[in-house]
This record gives structure tokens, C-alpha cells and sequence, in this order.
């Protein structure tokens, strides 16, 4: 096995606990379209088909290896079309505009780049109203920022107002595997 096929176990693990507390936190309705960025091993993704029945769940990441542990996962949620799949990244989501009901991305929004082209596309794909929930371990937003928290939830919220994202709300979370920040915001509504 080589070392990309044991990040996945190890992410399953360390982020399982903010997954369903993101999850918890949105409290989606079973007929929401929720979209997850970054869905990495699938535990989220997971979490979501226990709620979603009739909705739709689409998920978004980079990485091949992260997609057959997230298929393998949630093999039969993949095949009676409750879950979707996709390659790609957050600065160019493949859906057309006003798609989803809410998004979520867990331990990944510190990396998104561009920034600010990213959470435009996430302002895009999000119908009038709809809320976006994100849970990251504070020594994650340290590694990949070189930032305090508070400073990079400062440049988040002006970002995500900047691109239409209003109600942000940022609050410390402790998750059973360390320290998190939790972040939410919601488009506006027409």
C-alpha cells in the first residue's frame, strides 16, 4: 500500500467527529440537495444519506483515492443515485448555478485556492436562502495558513460577505479529536 491509500483511514478517523457534527450542526431536511467539497474518505457523505431520502447529495474532491474509499463507503447510496460523485475542485464547481440547498466542506476550506473564486462558486451554486456549514481543526487552518484563528476566520468572513454570503458566523467547536473552528454563512435570500 502505498502512502496516499493510508491517508485515507487516517482521515476517516481523525475527521469523523467533525463530519457529524457539521452535519448535526445543518440539520438538513431528507428533501435538501446538499453539495460536499472535499468529502475525502465519505464519512460525511455517509451521515447524509442516513437523513437525505428524497433529496440529493453531490460530492466534489480531488482525489482519486479519496473517491474509491468514499465510493466503497457508500456503495449503495452511489448506485440508487443518492450520491454523486465528482472530481474537481472548489474554485470550479461543475453544477449550474442555484443547485444546492446547503453545502458543507470539513477540514478543507483552509486550503481552497483561489480563495475568493472559490467561495464565489460556492455563493453560486447555493440557492436563495441556503447555508454552507464548515468544521476545521485549528491545527489545520495553523499548517496550511500560517495564520492565528481569529485572523483567518477575520479574512474568511470578509470574503464570504464580499461574495454574497451573509449571516457568517464563526465559533470554536471542541471536537473529540482536538480543537475546531466551526464557520456558516447563508446567501441571501431574493
Amino acid at each position: 500500500m502505498d502512502g496516499t491509500r493510508l491517508v485515507a483511514p487516517i482521515m476517516a478517523r481523525v475527521n469523523s467527529d467533525t463530519e457529524r457534527e457539521a452535519v448535526a450542526h445543518l440539520a438538513p431536511a431528507p428533501n435538501e440537495d446538499v453539495l460536499v467539497i472535499g468529502f475525502g474518505p465519505g464519512i460525511g457523505l455517509r451521515v447524509l444519506a442516513g437523513v437525505i431520502t428524497t433529496g440529493h447529495i453531490a460530492g466534489i474532491d480531488p482525489s482519486q483515492v479519496m473517491h474509491e474509499s468514499a465510493r466503497r463507503r457508500n456503495r449503495a447510496a452511489c448506485e440508487r443515485g443518492l450520491i454523486e460523485l465528482r472530481h474537481g475542485r472548489a474554485d470550479a464547481l461543475p453544477w449550474p448555478d442555484r443547485s444546492f440547498d446547503s453545502v458543507i466542506a470539513n477540514n478543507n476550506i483552509q486550503m481552497w485556492e483561489p480563495f475568493k473564486v472559490s467561495v464565489a462558486e460556492v455563493a453560486r451554486v447555493l440557492r436563495p436562502g441556503g447555508r454552507f456549514v464548515s468544521f476545521t481543526h485549528e491545527w489545520a487552518i495553523h499548517r496550511s495558513t500560517g495564520m492565528t484563528t481569529d485572523d483567518w476566520t477575520g479574512q474568511a468572513t470578509a470574503v464570504f460577505r464580499d461574495c454574497g454570503l451573509a449571516e457568517t458566523r464563526s465559533w470554536r467547536a471542541d471536537a473529540r479529536s482536538g480543537p475546531s473552528v466551526a464557520f456558516t454563512a447563508r446567501r441571501a435570500a431574493l
